[in-house]
């Protein structure tokens, strides 16, 4: 939820921003430092509440430079709207999954007294065990273990992810005017997955041999054949900037499409779940008060 305000509030200050300087508002109005140079953008953003993510100063710096700051700007403010909407997209997937488990164990908890405790302890369990499992996750992605690309539902997410740090800051540097071959060493630094950064290392020494992106990216194997064949066409056609917004947005929406599967997947296994959950409940519940009576009968 923090981290959707910060988003939302960041494009709001880049677009304010944006819209000032093309409107030809001289920097002191704007409460501007003319001493801080290349900085003149990062200062501004920060004195307005924004915190600036990965390579976002680096970026701000080369747009200054370059003299198109409002087109920077802008291009941040997008990027940001992009990464609410996807964090918007996995609070929707989880919830529906998460509202059912913690449904169920509300009701095992309620009706403890005429079930007994079996089934909320066997619950509370089940849900400790799944915790569990998603801090050894958590932790995992953190380490940039690469095996969580083999992993089922969760692997297509992670393949469909790890691209777009890269991405983003190669858009980013580049559409700033930085060259290719620093705007690609800091975004290799902005990459957390092992193998993929590996891959993007060797890139890097080919770009320095004089290599093109297209040939450092194909002869090392880095990103995914869809994302080096929008880069390399763009390249190609003198359209890198544009190629690169191509591609951070195919990766965004393929993972998003990836997050709406596994959603899909966990939502049945979680509906399944409670729906023997519930079934059991109410046979347990109905033994227990009939049960005396059936024994009177007999």
């Amino acid at each position: 939820m923090f981290s959707l305000r910060a988003d939302e509030r960041a494009a709001q200050v880049f677009e304010d921003l944006a819209s000032a300087l093309d409107a030809g508002l001289p920097l002191e109005t704007l409460g501007a430092d003319p001493t801080k140079g290349d900085q003149t953008l990062a200062a501004l953003c920060a004195d307005r509440g924004v915190a600036l993510r990965g390579t976002e100063g680096l970026a701000l710096e080369a747009g200054w430079r370059s003299g198109n700051a409002s087109g920077t700007l802008r291009k941040r403010a997008a990027s940001r709207r992009r990464r609410h909407e996807f964090v918007r997209a996995v609070q929707a997937a989880a919830a529906y999954p998460a509202l059912l488990f913690v449904l169920l164990l509300l009701a095992s908890v309620a009706t403890m007294s005429f079930v007994g405790p079996t089934i909320a302890i066997t619950l509370g369990l089940t849900y400790a065990a799944g915790c569990f499992g998603v801090v050894v996750l958590a932790r995992k992605l953190g380490r940039g273990d690469a095996s969580l690309e083999s992993y089922p539902a969760v692997g297509p997410v992670v393949r469909e992810l790890r691209e777009l740090p890269y991405l983003e800051a190669m858009h980013a540097l580049y559409g700033a005017g930085v060259p290719v071959v620093d705007a690609h060493r800091t975004a290799t630094a902005t990459v957390h997955m092992q193998g993929l950064r590996a891959q993007l290392g060797v890139a890097q020494r080919l770009l320095e041999e004089g290599r093109s992106l297209r040939e450092a990216l194909e002869t090392s194997a880095s990103l995914s054949p869809e994302s080096r064949t929008l880069l390399a066409t763009g390249e190609q056609a003198g359209e890198l900037e544009d190629a690169l917004q191509r591609a951070v947005t195919r990766r965004a929406e393929m993972a998003r499409r990836r997050l709406e599967t596994a959603a899909r997947t966990l939502g049945a296994v979680a509906y399944a779940i409670a729906a023997v959950g519930v079934a059991l409940l109410a046979v347990t519940f109905y033994l227990n008060y009939y049960g005396p009576l059936l024994d009177m009968l007999r």
